[in-house]
């Protein structure tokens, strides 16, 4: 296996997360800890998930979401021994943490920033690849957990699975990298993190998932909104869409032909000038070409082709690749 002093190129990773395992330093993560007697109750008055019933080890994901439904924060949970470890976007941390101490005033809850960031150590690391479990294995560290709604937790570290492996996030995960390097894992750079989750349709906070956006058409109402529970900030309009009918837009796929790729944010429309949606990601994919993901209307269909600018793009279904959408 290739040593961890040697970073591999991005389409070398790609190659070796299919078959194998790479680890990626995720920069893009932080996480916070939030501690006392009513986290999980303070948890399920204010997000999208059922957190009040879970217990420790059990995991989850879950939004914030504006009073009119529209997504503010996206963020994962795993239950410890105290309160809960959440991560989420680096960039969106911060507001996080200011948005859960606004509320607090009334629960036994302390919110802390605990990794990730400019000023805190690394947040996570990911593993990606059928080979993850074999290198925790090898390297000593806890292994994956035996399902999604489960974390494995041990002393400043947390390992859930995901949609492409394992992530390992916690105030040790920044040594988690030496331990992968003396086992031979091979480092990939974090781009290679960006190609995987388009490639496998993966939201991300501040890109797909911004407060322009409903859970349902970002495809998240499965994962992080638990359709039963009572009253959030927000949940009306959750219920309302849900029960009354399809979102007018959805999260799909677009395959750029050659030239110039579009910014994020750039308007779809078809070749009579019909609004068509709009790009939220775009990269260049070793394997597949020049991708992106972007909010398509529900009455454009996969297989269309669309404008972005003077960019022509196909509409895709998600993920690229089917067959590997639980690698």
């Amino acid at each position: 296996m290739v040593g961890m002093t040697a970073v591999l190129d991005p389409e070398a990773a790609l190659e070796g997360s299919r078959s194998g395992v790479i680890a990626v330093e995720r920069a893009d993560l932080a996480a916070l800890e939030l501690r006392g007697a009513d986290v999980l109750r303070y948890l399920h008055t204010v997000s999208s998930q059922h957190t009040a019933d879970l217990g420790p080890g059990d995991a989850t994901s879950a939004l914030l979401l504006s009073p009119k439904g529209k997504i503010e924060f996206a963020f994962r949970l795993a239950v410890v021994e105290g309160g809960a470890l959440l991560d989420t976007e680096a960039a969106a941390v911060r507001a996080l943490a200011e948005r859960l101490e606004r509320f607090v005033f009334r629960y036994d809850v302390t919110v802390r920033q605990v990794a990730g960031g400019a000023d805190v150590s690394a947040g996570a690391v990911s593993l990606l690849g059928p080979g993850a479990g074999a290198a925790l294995e090898a390297a000593g560290l806890p292994g994956p957990p035996a399902a999604p709604d489960r974390a494995t937790v041990a002393a400043g570290l947390v390992v859930h699975r995901m949609a492409a492996g394992v992530d390992l996030v916690g105030t040790s995960a920044a040594g988690v990298l030496e331990a992968f390097g003396r086992v031979g894992v091979p480092r990939a750079p974090l781009e290679v993190w960006e190609l995987a989750r388009i490639e496998r349709g993966l939201p991300r906070w501040g890109l797909e998932l911004t407060d322009d956006v409903l859970a349902e058409e970002a495809g998240l109402l499965g994962s992080h909104v638990h359709l039963d529970k009572g009253c959030y900030p927000g949940q009306e309009t959750v219920a309302r869409v849900h029960n009354l009918g399809q979102v007018q837009r959805r999260l799909a796929g677009l395959r750029f032909g050659h030239g110039e790729l579009p910014p994020s944010r750039t308007d779809l429309r078809t070749g009579d000038g019909r609004r068509a949606g709009q790009v939220r990601s775009v990269v260049r994919h070793p394997d597949l070409g020049p991708i992106g993901l972007a909010y398509v209307r529900q009455v454009v269909p996969a297989g269309a082709h669309v404008l972005a600018g003077e960019s022509e793009a196909i509409v895709a279904e998600l993920p690229f690749y089917p067959d590997r959408a639980n690698r």
